[in-house]
């Protein structure tokens, strides 16, 4: 394989950089950016395209981690794989393993088993103690091992537990994420409770179990004095709380779900499974919040919510189907379908970039010569099919099995590494 590359024709979209938003040739050899500016010459590899963008590499805020314990979901190799593909530089894994990532054992079986891969992973610890949820779990040592922050994932965290997180975190300053739900008002319900679904028969969570918790959780931060992160929020109230609390200039940040960007609870109508997801997808005023939220920077970030299941998890009735789908490599082009008449690109790129690094603490760097190379090439004019040749993974929940895709993730730059289609 060449180690030198030249990009060519692709626009640049950075946040502050000068020359974002121009078309440009970029010369890349051994991981470092040798040559910036237009109709650069070099023997190299050419990677081009209809419509090329190139960006920083992407970060994922959340990904659902299924090793240790479920390997026959996905291994964490097929996990980094699949990122690449998708275009994404970074992960940020969720500790709800099997066993989870409790202590630094498990945090160093995840820096030490992906130290290698074109992807960087972010591990997180899990809050609570496994034996005693009321208690914290090691957070300190899993900090010192490598752990970006702290989370229970989709499990619950009491207003109790969150303020002796809070609390025990703010010396050595990690980061706390919670996914905000009330589990005695959600009661394991399988899809949004509205209108629209009132009448299938399944079993319905409000929206109310979500909002109230992240109301509440901002008072323990605010009494806290410290920072919250809410991953994954869906609804109208949980933006309109957060913009509040931002407005105070309490320590408050959030992402939300590529799914429920794109997608409403009108879905769930077909009763496929693969839309079975948690959060549960919402209506499409939630949905239009969201969107705003994006737009006017409420939201910091935009996740995958990726979640591989094994054929035996979803292929059984909606309820008693397993929650989640695979969404990484599928990004791009749900962006491009979906939202892109309503999310600029260059919002959309910073919601995958600039506010997932500002959330984790890591640097940015311009796009620019003599810099280290981190970048995601796009082609939004390249037609593919989401099938078992083209999917990473070695899950295929997605109701967009074998359906044609536009927009495609061409290359990835990472630590000298490279990932090509």
């Amino acid at each position: 394989m060449p180690k030198t590359y030249l990009i060519r024709n692709a626009t640049l979209i950075q946040e502050g950089n000068p020359l974002s938003g121009t078309s440009i040739d970029i010369l890349i050899s051994n991981g470092q950016i040798q040559e910036i500016g237009p109709e650069l010459k070099a023997d190299a590899k050419v990677i081009t395209g209809q419509d090329l963008w190139v960006t920083e590499g992407w970060i994922d805020m959340r990904c659902h981690l299924t090793d240790p314990g479920n390997e026959h979901k996905d291994t964490l190799e097929k996990t980094l794989n699949t990122a690449a593909a998708g275009g994404f530089t970074s992960l940020v894994t969720l500790p709800c393993s099997e066993p989870s990532i409790s202590d630094k054992s498990g945090v160093n079986y995840i820096v030490k088993s992906s130290q290698n891969h074109l992807v960087d992973v972010q591990p997180t610890g899990v809050l609570s103690d496994t034996k005693h949820v009321g208690n914290l779990a090691e957070l300190y040592d899993m900090s010192l091992a490598g752990a970006v922050a702290f989370t229970n994932g989709d499990g619950a965290v009491s207003n109790g537990l969150l303020k002796k997180a809070l609390l025990y975190t703010k010396p050595f300053g990690a980061k706390v994420i919670t996914h905000p739900s009330d589990k005695s008002i959600e009661q394991g319900g399988s899809v949004n409770e509205s209108e629209t679904t009132v009448h299938t028969g399944l079993k319905t969570s409000p929206s109310i179990a979500e909002f109230i918790s992240v109301r509440e959780q901002i008072e323990v931060a605010r009494y806290c004095n410290a920072a919250v992160h809410f991953s994954c929020i869906s609804t109208v109230e949980s933006v309109d709380h957060i913009r509040q609390a931002k407005k105070e200039g309490l320590a408050v940040t959030c992402d939300v779900s590529i799914f429920n960007l794109c997608f409403t609870d009108k879905e769930v109508l077909s009763f496929d499974e693969n839309f079975k997801l948690y959060p549960p997808l919402r209506s499409e005023k939630d949905r239009n919040a969201l969107i705003q939220g994006v737009n006017d920077g409420v939201i910091d970030a935009i996740c995958s919510n990726h979640h591989p299941q094994n054929i035996e998890s979803k292929q059984v009735e909606f309820d008693y189907a397993d929650t989640g789908a695979l969404s990484l490599q599928l990004i791009l082009p749900w962006y491009l379908k979906h939202l892109a008449n309503d999310i600029s690109k260059e919002t959309f790129v910073n919601a995958l970039t600039n506010g997932p690094r500002n959330l984790l603490g890591l640097p940015t760097e311009a796009i620019s010569k003599n810099t280290s190379v981190n970048l995601t090439i796009i082609d939004t004019h390249h037609e593919w099919i989401f099938n078992a040749e083209t999917n990473q993974s070695s899950s295929k929940n997605s109701h967009e099995w074998k359906q044609k895709q536009m927009g495609r993730i061409v290359s990835v730059f990472n630590k000298k590494e490279t990932y090509s289609i």
